[in-house]
């Protein structure tokens, strides 16, 4: 009579121990491959964010500078204040017609609107009025961040002035206002832009 003793087959401490080292190096490598991916899709969703946002700051400024007009305005003191004014990296500050009014209000089409630099974000500010307007009474809009640095340039006629009114004119009635602006804007992870926009012709 011949007697069968069962046997049960598992694994050793061991190979247990090898499989969950293997586990884990696998896991860390999926976990590194999906971390790759993902900060990668976010980088291309700010890239074109910031894009978007780049080509509607030029958007504005193009509509506002085609639309610049010579007419200066006086500051809440009832001092007269230039058409223009511009800095060679701040501040761009304007009157510009084809202020729309769909709601048929009773007011002028033409604006005062500044472009300002402040904090890494380049900013556009509005004023509902042109002369006598408060100066800390505007409405704002975020235009771009990110914005590392902006250089404004100024063309009257073949010569490029840093400031507006030139610092070589008798006066900002004299100067008027410059044929063309130039902006230079250095805006993170991206290269350094230039553009220029045309102001209308004052012949």
């Amino acid at each position: 009579m011949r007697t069968h003793r069962n046997q049960i087959l598992g694994f050793t401490l061991i190979e247990i121990m090898v499989a969950i080292f293997v586990f884990a190096v696998m896991s860390v490598f999926a976990y590194g491959g999906l971390n790759q991916v993902l900060k990668g899709q976010k980088y291309l969703q700010t890239s074109s964010d910031q894009l978007k946002d780049l080509q509607l700051t030029f958007r504005y400024l193009e509509k506002d500078i085609n639309q610049l007009i010579n007419r200066p305005i006086r500051n809440q003191y009832g001092d007269l204040q230039p058409a223009l004014v511009g800095d060679e990296d701040k501040v761009l500050s304007f009157t510009h017609a084809g202020w729309r009014n769909p709601a048929n209000l009773v007011r002028s089409q033409l604006q005062r609107v500044s472009y300002e630099l402040s904090e890494n974000t380049l900013m556009r500010h509005t004023w509902g009025q042109l002369d006598g307007a408060i100066a800390e009474e505007y409405f704002t809009t975020d235009l771009l961040e990110g914005v590392e640095s902006i250089k404004l340039r100024y063309l009257q006629g073949s010569q490029w002035h840093l400031t507006w009114p030139p610092l070589n004119s008798s006066s900002f009635q004299q100067a008027g206002i410059p044929n063309a602006v130039e902006l230079t804007i250095k805006v993170e992870n991206m290269d350094e832009i230039r553009r220029l926009f045309a102001a209308p012709s004052t012949t």
